[in-house]
């Protein structure tokens, strides 16, 4: 006969008991069985926790955000520039203030940007890139990716994980303006001389600092951002499946404390960034095993709508490792500007 399972200790089942109230409180059913069941719309939860979460609106930095009466459209003159200094980072922080949904800080590598409307010295919209995801089914099968040349040409990916515009030029399509210039030449000249002879922090490794690929996913469902916007393709929906309702509200927190509560500290030595793909999934596999948590609570339930940038001809099959010559395209910012004053820039005023 099977042997039944060891009881948790009382500190623990409190520990467990904390992870189902936070859970309970982000906006989730948990079932007797963990089975997770969304108690609202995934809007509503996002932007509550989006209201706790991020920055808070700065002072100091207020007068660099227009008014609609400071804004001509036929005037705008839009430059995306790189996050430098301490003025910098109050100002793309004050930006996520308008933010509905959370916004995490992104990891592992990071380049943030902000693009600025030269004609008033306002801010137009902010755009964050950090490392992709390692594991996405969705994202593998469409790139045709095994793990091997996953792990090996991962490196030339990054994702948006914040793109937008903030008022008044989030009602001029300026997020449109954001999500193309991602692409353009001027980050890619940018992430060429940042990481250029630099390892990578999981392998070690050197590698021609090449952009090849941008992904990123909407909040819930599809995005109007990218819709019939050029570059940018739609490629289907997520599963459902990850830690990321996990790792916000305070959850990961009490799962990296109950590993250390149960004498297993050596976990979180060994499953973090830089030691490995995956590291943060495995750290909560770990503390969920430990407190008798199913891994059904992986299923959070909520279908994100997933999007690529290719920004080389040959992308596919330089990702998949089959040639060394993905043939980057030219796209230099005032083209992608043009484009966008002519496809998307309304002619109103705000």
């Amino acid at each position: 006969m099977p042997s039944e399972k060891t009881p948790l200790s009382p500190v623990l089942e409190a520990y467990r008991e904390r992870v189902r109230t936070l859970l309970e409180e982000y906006g989730y059913e948990v079932g007797d069985d963990w089975q997770l069941s969304l108690r609202e719309e995934p809007r509503k939860i996002l932007a509550r926790f989006a209201a706790l979460t991020n920055p808070r609106p700065d002072p100091r930095v207020e007068r660099y955000f227009a008014k609609p009466s400071e804004v001509r459209p036929e005037a705008i003159k839009p430059v995306l520039r790189p996050v430098e200094g301490e003025r910098d980072s109050r100002i793309f922080r004050h930006a996520l203030s308008f933010w509905s949904v959370p916004v995490s800080a992104g990891y592992g590598r990071r380049m943030r940007f902000i693009l600025w409307d030269d004609a008033s010295g306002k801010v137009m919209g902010i755009l964050g890139l950090c490392d992709p995801i390692i594991g996405l089914s969705t994202r593998d099968q469409y790139i045709g990716w095994d793990k091997r040349a996953r792990e090996d040409r991962l490196y030339h990916m990054m994702s948006a994980y914040v793109l937008g515009a903030v008022p008044p030029y989030n009602a001029l399509r300026g997020a449109k303006l954001v999500a193309l210039l991602a692409g353009s030449d001027a980050v890619r000249a940018h992430f060429r001389q940042r990481y250029a002879g630099k390892a990578s922090v999981i392998r070690g490794v050197v590698r021609p600092p090449e952009l090849i690929l941008i992904d990123t996913m909407g909040a819930f469902g599809k995005s109007a951002i990218y819709t019939r916007l050029k570059g940018w393709r739609f490629v289907g929906y997520t599963q459902g499946q990850s830690h990321y309702h996990l790792s916000s509200n305070g959850i990961y927190e009490v799962l990296e404390e109950a590993l250390r509560i149960a004498g297993k500290e050596d976990i979180l030595k060994r499953h973090r960034y830089g030691d490995g793909p995956n590291w943060k999934w495995r750290v909560v596999q770990e503390a969920c095993k430990t407190l008798s948590i199913p891994e059904k609570v992986m299923a959070h339930r909520v279908r994100r709508a997933y999007y690529v940038y290719p920004l080389a001809e040959r992308w596919r099959e330089f990702l998949r490792g089959e040639t060394d010559d993905p043939l980057p395209l030219r796209l230099p910012e005032e083209k992608l500007v043009a484009y966008w004053r002519e496809r998307w820039l309304p002619r109103r005023p705000i």
